[in-house]
Protein backbone atom coordinates (compact mmCIF):
# COMPACT_ATOMS: atom_id res chain seq x y z
CA UNK A 1 0.00 0.00 0.00
CA UNK A 2 1.49 3.63 -0.70
CA UNK A 3 0.10 5.40 2.31
CA UNK A 4 1.58 2.62 4.15
CA UNK A 5 5.20 2.91 2.41
CA UNK A 6 4.95 6.53 2.69
CA UNK A 7 4.31 6.17 6.63
CA UNK A 8 7.26 4.41 7.05
CA UNK A 9 9.13 6.51 5.23
CA UNK A 10 8.04 9.65 7.42
CA UNK A 11 9.18 7.09 10.34
CA UNK A 12 12.69 6.53 8.63
CA UNK A 13 13.43 10.29 8.42
CA UNK A 14 12.86 11.15 11.74
CA UNK A 15 14.71 8.03 13.31
CA UNK A 16 17.31 9.11 15.64
CA UNK A 17 20.88 8.75 14.42
CA UNK A 18 22.56 6.74 17.11
CA UNK A 19 26.45 6.33 17.22
CA UNK A 20 27.52 3.24 18.97
CA UNK A 21 31.20 5.02 20.04
CA UNK A 22 31.89 3.01 23.16
CA UNK A 23 35.36 1.69 21.43
CA UNK A 24 36.32 3.75 18.59
CA UNK A 25 39.56 5.58 18.88
CA UNK A 26 38.49 9.25 20.58
CA UNK A 27 40.21 12.40 20.58
CA UNK A 28 41.52 13.53 23.90
CA UNK A 29 39.19 15.28 26.63
CA UNK A 30 41.63 18.00 27.00
CA UNK A 31 41.49 19.03 23.66
CA UNK A 32 38.19 20.12 24.04
CA UNK A 33 39.62 23.10 26.46
CA UNK A 34 42.49 23.97 23.80
CA UNK A 35 40.16 24.11 21.20
CA UNK A 36 38.12 26.59 22.97
CA UNK A 37 41.29 28.43 23.81
CA UNK A 38 42.22 28.50 20.68
CA UNK A 39 38.82 29.40 19.19
CA UNK A 40 39.39 26.80 16.56
CA UNK A 41 35.98 26.46 15.74
CA UNK A 42 36.09 23.42 13.15
CA UNK A 43 38.26 21.49 15.79
CA UNK A 44 35.39 21.99 18.86
CA UNK A 45 32.01 20.84 17.12
CA UNK A 46 34.13 17.86 15.86
CA UNK A 47 35.24 17.06 19.23
CA UNK A 48 31.77 17.29 20.49
CA UNK A 49 29.91 15.17 17.55
CA UNK A 50 33.32 12.98 17.43
CA UNK A 51 33.53 10.04 16.28
CA UNK A 52 30.83 11.01 13.57
CA UNK A 53 31.70 13.42 10.90
CA UNK A 54 30.15 17.23 10.35
CA UNK A 55 29.11 16.60 6.95
CA UNK A 56 26.92 13.54 8.10
CA UNK A 57 25.72 15.33 10.92
CA UNK A 58 24.49 18.45 8.83
CA UNK A 59 22.12 16.28 6.92
CA UNK A 60 20.26 15.45 10.45
CA UNK A 61 19.83 18.74 11.01
CA UNK A 62 16.41 20.30 11.65
CA UNK A 63 15.21 16.53 10.90
CA UNK A 64 16.65 13.99 12.94
CA UNK A 65 17.95 14.11 16.44
CA UNK A 66 21.10 12.64 16.79
CA UNK A 67 23.09 10.54 19.99
CA UNK A 68 26.86 9.69 20.24
CA UNK A 69 27.21 6.75 23.20
CA UNK A 70 30.98 7.02 24.25
CA UNK A 71 30.44 4.64 27.20
CA UNK A 72 30.89 6.68 30.33
CA UNK A 73 34.42 7.68 28.81
CA UNK A 74 35.12 11.58 29.46
CA UNK A 75 35.16 13.83 26.69
CA UNK A 76 34.81 17.77 27.63
CA UNK A 77 37.82 18.11 29.63
CA UNK A 78 37.63 19.86 33.02
CA UNK A 79 34.36 21.82 31.69
CA UNK A 80 31.09 22.52 33.85
CA UNK A 81 31.90 19.39 36.20
CA UNK A 82 30.45 19.10 39.61
CA UNK A 83 33.11 21.21 41.18
CA UNK A 84 32.91 23.99 38.33
CA UNK A 85 29.28 24.44 38.96
CA UNK A 86 29.72 24.44 42.45
CA UNK A 87 32.69 27.35 41.97
CA UNK A 88 30.64 29.40 39.60
CA UNK A 89 27.58 29.41 42.29
CA UNK A 90 29.69 30.30 44.93
CA UNK A 91 31.94 32.94 42.98
CA UNK A 92 30.47 36.38 43.44
CA UNK A 93 26.76 37.34 43.58
CA UNK A 94 24.08 35.29 41.83
CA UNK A 95 20.21 36.03 41.58
CA UNK A 96 17.84 33.87 41.16
CA UNK A 97 16.38 33.66 38.13
CA UNK A 98 19.01 35.98 36.66
CA UNK A 99 21.74 33.79 37.44
CA UNK A 100 20.32 30.04 38.87
CA UNK A 101 17.03 28.34 38.93
CA UNK A 102 15.72 25.59 41.86
CA UNK A 103 13.00 23.39 39.98
CA UNK A 104 11.50 19.91 40.61
CA UNK A 105 8.48 18.40 38.78
CA UNK A 106 7.05 15.72 41.22
CA UNK A 107 3.73 13.47 40.43
CA UNK A 108 3.39 15.35 37.13
CA UNK A 109 3.92 19.50 38.75
CA UNK A 110 6.74 21.68 37.76
CA UNK A 111 7.37 24.16 40.22
CA UNK A 112 10.63 26.63 40.92
CA UNK A 113 11.88 26.98 44.19
CA UNK A 114 13.96 30.19 43.25
CA UNK A 115 14.25 31.41 47.24
CA UNK A 116 17.12 30.59 50.02
CA UNK A 117 13.83 30.18 52.97
CA UNK A 118 10.47 28.80 52.45
CA UNK A 119 9.70 30.63 55.78
CA UNK A 120 6.32 31.97 55.65
CA UNK A 121 5.42 30.66 52.77
CA UNK A 122 3.20 27.24 52.00
CA UNK A 123 5.19 23.97 51.06
CA UNK A 124 3.77 23.85 47.52
CA UNK A 125 4.00 27.73 46.95
CA UNK A 126 5.68 28.76 43.69
CA UNK A 127 8.33 30.86 43.45
CA UNK A 128 9.36 33.29 40.38
CA UNK A 129 10.48 36.33 41.93
CA UNK A 130 13.56 37.15 39.79
CA UNK A 131 16.44 39.44 42.15
CA UNK A 132 17.09 37.17 45.08
CA UNK A 133 20.64 37.01 46.18
CA UNK A 134 21.29 33.66 45.76
CA UNK A 135 22.84 31.80 49.28
CA UNK A 136 25.22 28.86 47.58
CA UNK A 137 25.03 27.17 51.01
CA UNK A 138 21.10 26.53 50.92
CA UNK A 139 21.12 25.32 47.25
CA UNK A 140 23.96 23.04 47.38
CA UNK A 141 23.28 21.53 51.01
CA UNK A 142 19.23 21.94 51.35
CA UNK A 143 17.94 22.47 47.98
CA UNK A 144 19.68 19.92 45.83
CA UNK A 145 21.47 17.99 48.29
CA UNK A 146 18.33 17.53 51.20
CA UNK A 147 15.59 18.24 49.02
CA UNK A 148 16.08 16.92 45.99
CA UNK A 149 15.54 19.85 43.80
CA UNK A 150 17.15 20.49 40.48
CA UNK A 151 19.63 23.62 39.69
CA UNK A 152 19.91 24.94 36.63
CA UNK A 153 22.70 27.28 36.13
CA UNK A 154 21.67 30.18 33.87
CA UNK A 155 23.99 31.32 30.64
CA UNK A 156 27.12 30.63 32.55
CA UNK A 157 29.43 32.24 30.01
CA UNK A 158 29.15 35.47 32.40
CA UNK A 159 31.05 33.73 35.14
CA UNK A 160 32.89 30.54 33.40
CA UNK A 161 35.73 31.69 31.28
CA UNK A 162 35.92 28.80 29.76
CA UNK A 163 32.44 28.72 28.93
CA UNK A 164 32.37 32.14 27.38
CA UNK A 165 35.19 30.72 25.33
CA UNK A 166 33.31 27.69 23.84
CA UNK A 167 30.54 29.77 22.40
CA UNK A 168 32.45 32.28 21.41
CA UNK A 169 34.08 29.59 18.95
CA UNK A 170 30.93 28.15 18.01
CA UNK A 171 29.78 31.30 17.12
CA UNK A 172 32.26 31.38 14.45
CA UNK A 173 31.15 27.92 13.45
CA UNK A 174 27.12 28.35 13.31
CA UNK A 175 27.59 32.18 12.23
CA UNK A 176 24.66 32.55 14.60
CA UNK A 177 24.35 33.69 18.51
CA UNK A 178 24.85 30.70 20.66
CA UNK A 179 23.93 30.04 24.18
CA UNK A 180 24.42 27.84 27.61
CA UNK A 181 22.40 26.42 30.40
CA UNK A 182 23.86 23.66 32.96
CA UNK A 183 21.75 20.93 34.74
CA UNK A 184 22.27 19.14 37.83
CA UNK A 185 19.87 16.88 39.25
CA UNK A 186 19.87 14.32 42.02
CA UNK A 187 19.93 10.85 41.95
CA UNK A 188 16.37 9.43 40.74
CA UNK A 189 14.48 12.98 40.15
CA UNK A 190 13.44 15.16 37.53
CA UNK A 191 13.51 18.95 37.37
CA UNK A 192 11.23 19.48 34.08
CA UNK A 193 8.26 18.70 32.76
CA UNK A 194 8.03 17.77 29.24
CA UNK A 195 8.31 20.53 26.84
CA UNK A 196 10.01 21.28 23.42
CA UNK A 197 12.03 24.47 22.63
CA UNK A 198 12.65 27.00 20.16
CA UNK A 199 16.52 26.42 19.81
CA UNK A 200 18.41 23.71 18.29
CA UNK A 201 19.95 21.79 21.52
CA UNK A 202 23.37 20.04 21.90
CA UNK A 203 23.13 18.12 24.97
CA UNK A 204 26.58 17.39 26.43
CA UNK A 205 26.47 14.80 29.21
CA UNK A 206 29.55 15.73 31.60
CA UNK A 207 28.86 13.77 35.01
CA UNK A 208 26.42 10.81 36.37
CA UNK A 209 23.46 9.19 33.74
CA UNK A 210 20.55 10.38 32.59
CA UNK A 211 17.45 8.88 30.75
CA UNK A 212 16.37 11.68 27.71
CA UNK A 213 13.15 10.41 26.08
CA UNK A 214 12.53 12.16 23.05
CA UNK A 215 9.21 12.52 21.41
CA UNK A 216 8.23 12.95 17.49
CA UNK A 217 6.60 16.96 17.16
CA UNK A 218 3.01 17.67 16.77
CA UNK A 219 2.07 17.70 13.36
CA UNK A 220 1.75 21.34 13.14
CA UNK A 221 4.14 22.69 15.86
CA UNK A 222 7.08 21.95 13.65
CA UNK A 223 10.22 24.23 13.71
CA UNK A 224 8.54 26.51 16.07
CA UNK A 225 9.16 30.09 16.76
CA UNK A 226 8.69 29.98 20.43
CA UNK A 227 9.18 27.25 22.93
CA UNK A 228 6.28 25.56 24.35
CA UNK A 229 4.43 25.58 27.64
CA UNK A 230 4.61 22.45 30.06
CA UNK A 231 3.11 19.50 28.72
CA UNK A 232 1.32 16.90 31.00
CA UNK A 233 2.14 13.32 30.55
CA UNK A 234 -1.34 12.61 29.18
CA UNK A 235 -1.03 15.29 26.60
CA UNK A 236 2.21 13.89 24.81
CA UNK A 237 1.18 9.53 25.51
CA UNK A 238 0.40 9.70 22.06
CA UNK A 239 2.88 10.84 20.50
CA UNK A 240 5.44 8.63 19.40
CA UNK A 241 9.08 7.83 21.01
CA UNK A 242 11.35 8.15 18.92
CA UNK A 243 14.52 8.21 21.73
CA UNK A 244 14.43 6.51 24.90
CA UNK A 245 17.99 5.63 26.44
CA UNK A 246 20.37 6.90 29.29
CA UNK A 247 23.04 9.34 28.41
CA UNK A 248 25.81 8.46 30.26
CA UNK A 249 29.20 10.90 31.10
CA UNK A 250 30.67 11.64 27.83
CA UNK A 251 27.49 11.42 25.65
CA UNK A 252 26.35 13.73 23.08
CA UNK A 253 22.69 14.46 22.30
CA UNK A 254 21.17 16.82 19.42
CA UNK A 255 17.67 17.45 19.29
CA UNK A 256 16.27 19.76 17.03
CA UNK A 257 13.85 22.51 17.92
CA UNK A 258 10.22 21.48 17.97
CA UNK A 259 11.14 17.73 19.42
CA UNK A 260 9.30 17.56 22.56
CA UNK A 261 11.53 15.66 25.27
CA UNK A 262 12.38 15.03 29.04
CA UNK A 263 14.56 13.46 31.52
CA UNK A 264 15.18 12.07 34.66
CA UNK A 265 17.97 11.24 36.78
CA UNK A 266 17.39 7.49 37.24
CA UNK A 267 20.97 6.60 38.66
CA UNK A 268 22.48 6.04 42.25
CA UNK A 269 24.68 9.72 41.72
CA UNK A 270 23.34 12.88 40.28
CA UNK A 271 23.73 14.06 36.68
CA UNK A 272 25.39 17.18 35.26
CA UNK A 273 24.66 18.02 31.63
CA UNK A 274 25.16 21.14 29.67
CA UNK A 275 22.95 22.48 26.99
CA UNK A 276 24.35 24.51 24.15
CA UNK A 277 21.79 25.82 21.99
CA UNK A 278 21.91 27.95 18.62
CA UNK A 279 19.47 29.28 16.07
CA UNK A 280 17.08 30.85 17.89
CA UNK A 281 14.93 32.96 15.47
CA UNK A 282 17.59 32.22 12.76
CA UNK A 283 15.06 31.07 9.53
CA UNK A 284 13.91 32.73 6.85
CA UNK A 285 10.73 33.74 8.64
CA UNK A 286 12.84 36.42 10.74
CA UNK A 287 14.19 37.54 7.38
CA UNK A 288 10.70 37.96 5.76
CA UNK A 289 9.22 39.41 8.75
CA UNK A 290 11.84 42.22 8.73
CA UNK A 291 11.33 42.65 5.10
CA UNK A 292 7.86 42.67 5.10
CA UNK A 293 7.39 45.35 8.47
CA UNK A 294 10.06 47.51 6.78
CA UNK A 295 8.18 47.47 3.88
CA UNK A 296 4.54 48.25 4.92
CA UNK A 297 6.18 50.83 7.23
CA UNK A 298 7.58 52.65 3.74
CA UNK A 299 4.11 52.37 1.97
CA UNK A 300 2.53 53.98 4.99
CA UNK A 301 4.87 56.65 5.47
CA UNK A 302 4.83 57.43 1.50
CA UNK A 303 0.66 57.14 0.77
CA UNK A 304 -0.66 59.89 3.42
CA UNK A 305 -4.33 57.96 1.62
CA UNK A 306 -3.63 54.82 3.83
CA UNK A 307 -3.23 57.35 6.46
CA UNK A 308 -6.92 58.68 6.23
CA UNK A 309 -9.95 57.60 8.93
CA UNK A 310 -12.52 55.11 7.54
CA UNK A 311 -15.70 57.31 6.85
CA UNK A 312 -18.61 55.07 8.78
CA UNK A 313 -19.61 52.21 6.68
CA UNK A 314 -21.51 50.36 9.90
CA UNK A 315 -25.19 51.00 8.02
CA UNK A 316 -24.03 51.13 4.48
CA UNK A 317 -23.17 48.18 2.97
CA UNK A 318 -22.70 49.84 -0.32
CA UNK A 319 -20.24 51.83 1.51
CA UNK A 320 -18.55 48.76 3.44
CA UNK A 321 -18.30 46.95 -0.07
CA UNK A 322 -16.47 50.07 -1.77
CA UNK A 323 -14.07 50.35 1.30
CA UNK A 324 -12.85 46.65 0.87
CA UNK A 325 -12.56 46.99 -2.64
CA UNK A 326 -10.31 49.86 -2.12
CA UNK A 327 -8.24 47.92 0.47
CA UNK A 328 -8.06 45.01 -2.14
CA UNK A 329 -6.48 47.33 -4.63
CA UNK A 330 -3.72 48.69 -2.39
CA UNK A 331 -2.46 45.03 -0.80
CA UNK A 332 -2.67 44.10 -4.86
CA UNK A 333 -0.65 47.29 -5.55
CA UNK A 334 1.75 46.37 -2.47
CA UNK A 335 2.06 42.84 -3.43
CA UNK A 336 3.21 44.46 -7.00
CA UNK A 337 5.87 46.69 -5.70
CA UNK A 338 7.69 43.52 -4.16
CA UNK A 339 8.27 41.84 -7.15
CA UNK A 340 10.35 44.61 -8.76
CA UNK A 341 13.76 46.65 -7.36
CA UNK A 342 11.93 47.57 -4.34
CA UNK A 343 11.42 44.08 -2.81
CA UNK A 344 15.08 42.78 -3.56
CA UNK A 345 16.20 45.57 -1.72
CA UNK A 346 13.87 45.25 1.22
CA UNK A 347 15.43 41.44 1.41
CA UNK A 348 18.92 42.27 1.21
CA UNK A 349 18.28 44.65 4.15
CA UNK A 350 16.65 42.38 6.17
CA UNK A 351 19.74 39.79 5.60
CA UNK A 352 21.55 42.51 6.84
CA UNK A 353 19.64 43.03 9.31
CA UNK A 354 20.08 39.62 11.03
CA UNK A 355 23.66 40.00 10.44
CA UNK A 356 23.83 43.06 12.83
CA UNK A 357 21.68 41.23 15.38
CA UNK A 358 24.21 38.59 15.27
CA UNK A 359 26.78 40.87 15.95
CA UNK A 360 24.85 43.02 18.57
CA UNK A 361 24.37 38.83 20.43
CA UNK A 362 27.30 37.07 19.96
CA UNK A 363 30.13 36.88 23.04
CA UNK A 364 32.65 39.32 22.82
CA UNK A 365 35.70 38.14 21.81
CA UNK A 366 37.84 36.54 24.41
CA UNK A 367 41.84 37.64 24.33
CA UNK A 368 43.15 34.47 22.99
CA UNK A 369 40.92 34.33 19.89
CA UNK A 370 42.69 37.68 18.62
CA UNK A 371 45.06 37.60 16.18
CA UNK A 372 46.92 39.96 17.43
CA UNK A 373 47.89 41.74 20.03
CA UNK A 374 45.26 43.98 22.32
CA UNK A 375 47.47 45.99 23.89
CA UNK A 376 49.69 47.08 20.73
CA UNK A 377 47.38 47.01 17.87
CA UNK A 378 44.28 48.49 19.01
CA UNK A 379 43.12 51.30 21.42
CA UNK A 380 43.51 54.91 21.38
CA UNK A 381 47.53 54.73 21.16
CA UNK A 382 47.04 52.39 18.07
CA UNK A 383 44.59 54.91 16.68
CA UNK A 384 46.29 57.88 16.79
CA UNK A 385 49.37 56.04 15.41
CA UNK A 386 47.60 54.97 12.17
CA UNK A 387 45.78 58.93 12.28
CA UNK A 388 49.19 60.55 12.32
CA UNK A 389 50.62 58.18 9.47
CA UNK A 390 53.32 56.20 11.86
CA UNK A 391 51.15 52.80 11.24
CA UNK A 392 49.75 52.61 7.47
CA UNK A 393 47.41 49.11 7.13
CA UNK A 394 44.59 47.81 8.95
CA UNK A 395 43.31 43.82 9.49
CA UNK A 396 40.75 42.41 11.51
CA UNK A 397 41.41 40.95 14.89
CA UNK A 398 39.67 38.25 14.47
CA UNK A 399 39.00 34.82 11.88
CA UNK A 400 36.27 36.17 9.65
CA UNK A 401 34.14 39.78 9.77
CA UNK A 402 34.97 41.69 12.42
CA UNK A 403 31.48 43.91 11.81
CA UNK A 404 28.70 44.02 10.22
CA UNK A 405 27.01 46.80 7.59
CA UNK A 406 23.67 47.85 7.70
CA UNK A 407 22.47 50.44 5.46
CA UNK A 408 19.77 52.17 6.38
CA UNK A 409 17.98 55.96 6.86
CA UNK A 410 19.24 58.63 8.13
CA UNK A 411 22.88 57.00 8.27
CA UNK A 412 24.84 53.63 7.72
CA UNK A 413 25.91 51.66 10.64
CA UNK A 414 28.60 49.50 11.75
CA UNK A 415 27.80 46.45 13.99
CA UNK A 416 30.65 44.42 16.12
CA UNK A 417 30.80 42.37 18.96
CA UNK A 418 33.81 43.75 20.66
CA UNK A 419 32.21 45.96 23.27
CA UNK A 420 29.21 43.13 23.91
CA UNK A 421 28.58 41.83 27.33
CA UNK A 422 28.59 37.91 27.75
CA UNK A 423 25.41 37.28 27.93
CA UNK A 424 23.87 39.16 24.77
CA UNK A 425 22.93 35.70 23.18
CA UNK A 426 20.13 35.88 26.19
CA UNK A 427 18.61 38.96 25.23
CA UNK A 428 16.06 38.12 22.81
CA UNK A 429 16.84 41.20 20.56
CA UNK A 430 13.96 40.84 17.03
CA UNK A 431 15.21 43.77 15.63
CA UNK A 432 18.65 45.97 15.35
CA UNK A 433 16.26 49.12 17.13
CA UNK A 434 16.03 47.25 20.55
CA UNK A 435 19.61 47.13 21.90
CA UNK A 436 20.83 49.49 24.79
CA UNK A 437 20.67 53.43 24.67
CA UNK A 438 24.30 53.33 25.35
CA UNK A 439 25.24 51.99 21.44
CA UNK A 440 27.69 49.95 22.42
CA UNK A 441 29.26 47.85 19.45
CA UNK A 442 27.99 50.30 16.63
CA UNK A 443 29.88 52.83 14.77
CA UNK A 444 27.98 55.27 12.53
CA UNK A 445 29.34 55.80 9.70
CA UNK A 446 30.13 59.27 8.30
CA UNK A 447 27.87 60.66 5.40
CA UNK A 448 30.99 61.41 2.96
CA UNK A 449 32.29 57.65 3.37
CA UNK A 450 31.96 56.21 -0.27
CA UNK A 451 30.00 52.93 -0.01
CA UNK A 452 32.45 51.06 -2.66
CA UNK A 453 35.49 52.53 0.01
CA UNK A 454 33.56 50.55 2.55
CA UNK A 455 32.62 47.51 1.38
CA UNK A 456 36.31 47.16 0.10
CA UNK A 457 37.79 47.62 3.38
CA UNK A 458 35.17 44.64 5.43
CA UNK A 459 36.04 42.37 2.21
CA UNK A 460 39.58 43.04 2.36
CA UNK A 461 40.18 42.35 6.29
CA UNK A 462 37.05 39.58 5.92
CA UNK A 463 39.28 37.59 3.85
CA UNK A 464 42.18 38.19 6.18
CA UNK A 465 44.24 39.92 4.17
CA UNK A 466 45.77 43.49 5.65
CA UNK A 467 44.27 47.04 3.91
CA UNK A 468 46.80 49.42 3.07
CA UNK A 469 45.59 52.95 4.14
CA UNK A 470 48.47 55.13 3.41
CA UNK A 471 46.48 55.38 -0.27
CA UNK A 472 45.09 58.65 -0.81
CA UNK A 473 41.75 57.28 -1.37
CA UNK A 474 41.54 55.59 2.11
CA UNK A 475 42.21 58.62 4.14
CA UNK A 476 40.49 61.25 2.27
CA UNK A 477 37.29 62.85 4.43
CA UNK A 478 35.90 60.99 7.41
CA UNK A 479 37.04 57.33 6.09
CA UNK A 480 40.14 57.32 8.20
CA UNK A 481 38.41 58.54 11.22
CA UNK A 482 36.02 55.37 11.22
CA UNK A 483 38.98 53.37 10.30
CA UNK A 484 40.59 54.53 13.41
CA UNK A 485 37.62 54.35 15.67
CA UNK A 486 37.06 50.81 14.59
CA UNK A 487 40.61 50.27 15.55
CA UNK A 488 39.96 52.11 18.79
CA UNK A 489 37.04 49.61 20.09
CA UNK A 490 39.18 47.06 18.94
CA UNK A 491 37.52 45.48 15.73
CA UNK A 492 40.75 46.19 13.64
CA UNK A 493 44.38 46.01 14.29
CA UNK A 494 46.77 48.93 13.56
CA UNK A 495 49.74 47.65 12.12
CA UNK A 496 53.07 49.23 10.58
Amino acid sequence: DDDDDDARDGDDARRPLVVDARDATLPDAALWDEHAERGDADALFEHAIAPLDAVTFATCVDRRAVCVKRGGRAHYGSWMTMEAVTRATRDGEARYGVDLDVTSYVDGVRRTHNRNSDAGREADDEDDDVGELVDADAVLTRRFGEERRSVRLLHPQTRCDATWKILATLERYFECACGCNVYVTPASSQGFAPHYDDIDAFVLQIEGAKRWRVYEPFEDETHPRTSSRNFTQEEIATQRVVFDDVLEAGDFLYLPRGWIHQAECSSSTHSVHATLSTNQSNAPADALEIALNNALASTIDGRAELRRSFVSTLNDERRRDAALEGLGEELRAFASELQGDFGAALVEHAYASLEARFMMQRCPPPDSHLLRSKARCTGDVAAAELRSGARTRVASQIEGAPFSILRESPATTLFHPFQNRRDGAHVRVLGVDSADEDRLGRVIVPSDVDDERLDELLDAVRSGDALEIAKTNFRENNFLELVCELVRCGALAALD
